[in-house]
């Protein structure tokens, strides 16, 4: 009878086992877990009709600039859909006093005189506020390697041709060679001289001025030296050509560059190409910077001039075209 319960409750205990694991696995298999990809909330928008806001250029306030001494300048577009890019190589940079200070295509700013002169860039009719610089004497006139170093001779040279129109500018750079080799730009501190002020003037900056026709003879002195004589010939302009005469239409944007020649009283011709003021009556439509190079704004017509001393060329007609289409197949 013991043998027998014990049987039973051996059954039971079976039983209840095979019933526990059931369950157990019954609950395993209805658990699962899945994973969903996530969907993008938000979609990036594109758009290809940015268009230019502002220029601003760096820095906006630089310090003093010493006569002889560069300084790179930075242009920075904002465009209509936020974005800021450096925009140095593509503008148009321009000094509003080149006697004082020049600027080249890369944002280069050169100081050639004491004075003051605003920079700013310039690309698809915006142009940035002015930034204004400080040209100042250089620091020292003797090399600082030495201070027995003495000057030895002095060098006047000039950026453009030997030859002055009747009523304009030309300024005029003095380089000093001292003892020990070493050489110096010291146009604002040397003495200017003109031997017939009567034909030409210089001021104490080195801009010499054309007064009548004839030939005038250029000095710089310092500390007992003189240089060497440089004979500036001065005339009255004539007439000036504006050439290409009849320029390919330009499309907005791009840029063609047009070149000044100047005829004197003496027959003689030459290029004048940086000395003279460039026009155009259609600045909404093409603008033209300080070396004759013209860019288009927007379709149209313009007519562009150069002057100098009283004197302006026959127009030149430049016709601005819109950039043609682009279309893409689905």
């Amino acid at each position: 009878m013991k043998n027998k319960q014990l049987r039973f409750m051996g059954y039971c205990l079976t039983l209840g086992l095979v019933a526990t694991l059931t369950m157990i696995m019954a609950a395993c298999s209805s658990t699962s877990t899945s994973t969903t990809a996530p969907t993008s909330t938000t979609a990036l928008t594109s758009t290809n009709t940015m268009t230019l806001s502002s220029i601003d250029v760096e820095p906006a306030s630089p310090a003093s600039l010493p006569v002889g001494s560069t300084l790179p300048f930075r242009a920075i577009a904002t465009y209509s859909d936020g974005s800021m890019p450096d925009i140095t190589t593509q503008v148009t940079w321009n000094s509003d006093n080149q006697i004082t200070a020049t600027i080249d295509p890369t944002g280069l700013a050169t100081g050639v005189a004491v004075g003051t002169a605003n920079i700013s860039a310039s690309l698809s009719g915006i142009t940035s506020p002015p930034i204004s610089l400080t040209i100042v004497a250089p620091t020292s006139t003797t090399p600082s390697s030495t201070s027995a170093a003495t000057l030895s001779s002095i060098v006047v040279t000039t950026a453009t041709q030997i030859k002055l129109a009747v009523g304009a500018t030309q300024p005029f750079t003095a380089t000093g060679t001292y003892s020990d080799g070493s050489t110096a730009n010291i146009t604002s501190q040397v003495s200017w001289a003109s031997d017939t002020t009567t034909i030409a003037t210089i001021d104490p900056t080195g801009l010499a001025t054309g007064v009548a026709p004839g030939t005038a003879n250029i000095t710089a002195s310092m500390s007992g030296v003189t240089s060497p004589a440089v004979n500036l010939t001065v005339a009255t302009l004539s007439s000036i050509v504006v050439t290409p005469s009849t320029p390919a239409s330009l499309a907005v944007d791009a840029s063609q560059q047009f070149a000044a020649t100047g005829t004197y009283s003496d027959g003689s011709t030459a290029d004048i190409t940086s000395l003279v003021s460039w026009v155009t009556d259609n600045s909404g439509t093409v603008i033209v910077d300080p070396y004759g190079l013209a860019t288009g704004i927007s379709a149209g017509t313009a007519d562009i001039t150069a002057t100098l001393a009283g004197i302006t060329s026959p127009s030149v007609s430049v016709t601005i075209v819109a950039p043609s289409s682009t279309t893409t197949s689905p």
